[in-house]
Parts: structure tokens; sequence; C-alpha cells
């Protein structure tokens, strides 16, 4: 367990300080910033789909695993977005980003950070270990994603 949560973090500091990095200097091409967000954003997948089936009853439900999950989700809800405003990658090669995203960008920058709220808040609320309130905040952040996809990704 406690190579699983020094690997998460390892993972998440190391896209964080890429992002830092990144936030400074453009990708070397379009095909990068393709490739940067999509594993970020499949890293933040695996660990609300982590949740997701403690919550579902898939898997034995564990408030300590469940909050480092939620901690992880939300220390990467910012990392993905600026690989989606390199030039050539709107929508770049092999993705399932839409050109909706580039069309209504500020809309779509809204949910980014309406998403960064919401898992700050589930990693707030994981904290606590009331799983009804966990439950609560997962949901918010769920639907927040479903919106995003629904409308912006293929």
């Amino acid at each position: 367990m406690f190579a699983n949560s020094l690997k998460t973090i390892t993972v998440a500091a190391a896209l964080l300080a890429s992002t830092a990095v990144i936030a400074q200097h453009a990708f070397n091409d379009a095909d990068k910033a393709v490739e940067y967000r999509q594993k970020a954003l499949s890293v933040m997948q695996n660990n609300f789909a982590y949740m997701g089936d403690m919550l579902k009853g898939d898997m034995p439900f564990d408030a300590a695993i469940f909050a480092e999950r939620a901690e992880t989700f939300a220390a990467l809800a910012s990392v993905p977005w600026v690989g989606f405003s390199q030039e050539g990658a709107m929508p770049g090669n092999n993705t399932d980003a839409l050109p909706a995203i580039w069309d209504n960008w500020e809309d779509f920058q809204e949910r980014t950070q309406q998403l960064q709220v919401d898992a700050n808040s589930l990693a707030a609320v994981a904290a606590s270990g009331d799983q009804d309130k966990m439950r609560s905040a997962f949901m918010t952040a769920a639907k927040n994603c479903k919106g995003c996809h629904d409308q912006y990704k293929d």
C-alpha cells in the first residue's frame, strides 16, 4: 500500500513539475502536447474510476485509500489543460478531442476550472471520512466530467 501511495505521489509530482516547465516553454510539437494531456487525463481517470468502484461496491470501501485517490485526482486536476493550447494540437492527431473545444474555448476553460474546484472539494470531503459526503462530492465531479466529455470528446 505504501508503495502504491509513493508511486502515485511520484507520478503526481512529476506531472506537476512538468506543468511548471511547460507553462514557461511551449511543447516541442503538437503531438507531444496531445500525448501530455492524454497521459495526465488517463492518470486522473484511473484514480477517479477506483473511487467510483469503491462507491458502487465493486470493491471494498477503504476511506484511507479513497482519500489518497481523491488527493491525487485533485493534484492532477490542473495538469492536462496546458496541452490543449499548443499550436497544432487543436484537436491534434490520434485524439478524441473535438474541435468544439476551441470553438467554445471560454466554456471549456470554465469547465476545467470548475473541475479543479470539484476535485479539491472531493479531496477535502474524503479527508473527513464521511462516505455519504464523499459520494455526493464524487457525483458532483462526475457530472462535470460527463458534461465536458459529452460536449467535447468523441
